[in-house]
């Protein structure tokens, strides 16, 4: 089997598509698939994989392999919620009416993250073959608290929310910190990390409003941006990983989270809501009331009883569903299946 992923260019990469792409790459890879980068609609032998959406140059290439009659299949990678969807939507609806929709529809299957993008997909485009097909991380860590809070300056008895993302409207970090101002003494002696970048007039507003809330709001921590390993010892030091977005396709700074055995507090416009009942996955709705709510319930269950064994636990169940060695059969046998409906 071949495999030709089409991408749109690194720029306008967003939402971790370089990440999943290339986690994706070395499964296929190790599965013994041969995966080529770009298109060619001469390629008798390949399945070409789209990722992403609102890219010309893909319906163009996508055109060209109807004529031929090659294969193709499409991961939206979340660019179908309504979220995205709704900004620029003056843009984007004329445009999906016009050349997006004959893409989508021309595809042997759509490759979706979870069935809540399988919803989000059912509402702009019926498909007849949409293939639920979850992300792994390339790069894991395990549990490792206490080096982690040493190699950080933090001590055993420091209570610790990490906020870690790119700092946008979409993530919510607002909605948290005026959460975190309302939640009174419940988080005394708590401090809220943040680490990641984003606009810099975003930032200072964001700042500002901090600053006005200092009464109210436990510590704050502006680490900026650290991202590759040097991130790792923040994740797995954290008591409490939050990520109150307004939308989220997969999330894997969620999933490296649980790698970690760090529990989660994300809303309920991500895929993680389907887990919910699970120990250390605190869901909430994207709004400050309930994600208040959902900080005061997990700061009194982490701060009473989560151990070592708990972060070991939630670190086995994250490898055991999105590990891609587990996940690279189920990617083999769709592109299979898209080939011999």
């Amino acid at each position: 089997m071949k495999i030709r992923f089409v991408t749109p260019p690194l720029v306008k990469q967003t939402g971790g598509i370089e990440n999943a792409v290339e986690g994706l790459r070395e499964a296929l890879q190790r599965q013994g698939i041969t995966v080529v980068q770009g298109g060619d609609p001469d390629d008798k032998e390949a399945i070409h994989h789209f990722h992403g959406l609102w890219d010309p140059s893909h319906s163009r290439l996508a055109m060209q392999l109807r004529k031929r009659n090659r294969p193709y299949v499409v991961s939206p990678h979340g660019m179908l919620d309504p979220w995205a969807f709704r900004h620029r939507r003056w843009k984007k609806m004329p445009y999906f009416w016009l050349f997006e929709r004959h893409f989508l529809a021309g595809a042997s299957s759509l490759f979706v993250t979870s069935s809540m993008e399988l919803e989000h997909v059912a509402r702009v485009i019926q498909h007849p073959r949409v293939e639920i097909l979850p992300l792994g991380c390339r790069d894991i860590r395990g549990p490792d608290c206490a080096a982690a809070r040493k190699a950080l300056g933090w001590s055993s008895e420091d209570r610790v929310l990490l906020f870690l993302s790119r700092i946008d409207v979409k993530k919510g970090l607002h909605m948290l910190i005026q959460a975190l101002a309302r939640s009174g003494s419940a988080v005394e002696g708590w401090k809220l990390v943040i680490v990641g970048d984003g606009d810099p007039a975003y930032l200072a507003q964001l700042k500002a409003t901090a600053r006005a809330m200092a009464q109210s709001l436990p510590v704050l921590e502006w680490v900026g941006p650290v991202w590759g390993g040097e991130r790792w010892p923040y994740i797995q030091g954290a008591d409490l990983f939050c990520l109150p977005t307004h939308a989220e396709n997969f999330g894997i700074a969620v999933l490296e989270a649980f790698y970690a055995g760090t529990p989660v507090m994300t809303t309920d416009q991500t895929p993680w809501r389907d887990y919910a009942q699970m120990d250390g996955v605190f869901i909430t709705k994207p709004e400050v009331d309930s994600i208040a709510s959902g900080i005061l319930l997990a700061a009194d269950k982490i701060g009473r009883q989560w151990t070592e064994a708990d972060r070991t636990r939630l670190a086995c169940w994250a490898h055991e569903h999105f590990a891609w060695e587990n996940l690279q059969q189920m990617y083999a046998e769709a592109y299979e299946r898209a080939v011999c409906p």
